[in-house]
């Protein structure tokens, strides 16, 4: 089992106890791949499964074993979310409304009234009384 997990590049979800297999790593940066720095026993070999961070549930599985057993760590990864400050100005100067349009104040009234009138018309359609003949 492992004796020691550090993630260079990001940190634990919780400190690393060697009894607990599944943890959450949460990026401090945008990587491709984890660094890790971990101390097994001296007769135990590592195997570290999906160590590649693609953007989606990225999980790395780090499986240490020997001769008699065998020990499976998971660890989910967390990529850091963007910061609105820090994306490109270029992308904000797109999203620019462009004002020079101009709307004739009675729009907004001719529409309302319109709807108005059909709403009413529905109205009667669907409430009318029947009469009913003798």
């Amino acid at each position: 089992m492992l004796k020691k997990l550090e993630i260079l590049n990001g940190e634990l979800s919780t400190k690393f106890d060697p009894l607990n297999t599944r943890y959450t790593v949460n990026l401090r940066t945008e990587e491709t791949e984890l660094k890790l720095n971990y101390d097994i026993e001296k007769d135990d070999k590592i195997s570290i499964f999906n160590n590649e961070i693609n953007g989606e549930n990225s999980e790395v599985v780090i499986t240490v074993y020997n001769d008699k057993e065998m020990m499976s760590y998971y660890l989910e990864i967390n990529e850091p979310k963007h910061n609105l400050a820090s994306i490109d100005e270029d992308y904000f100067s797109s999203l620019e409304l462009k004002t020079d349009t101009y709307m004739p104040k009675y729009i907004a009234p001719l529409v309302a009234g319109i709807c108005f009138v059909i709403i009413l018309c529905l109205f009667t359609v669907l409430f009318k009384k029947n009469k009913k003949s003798k």
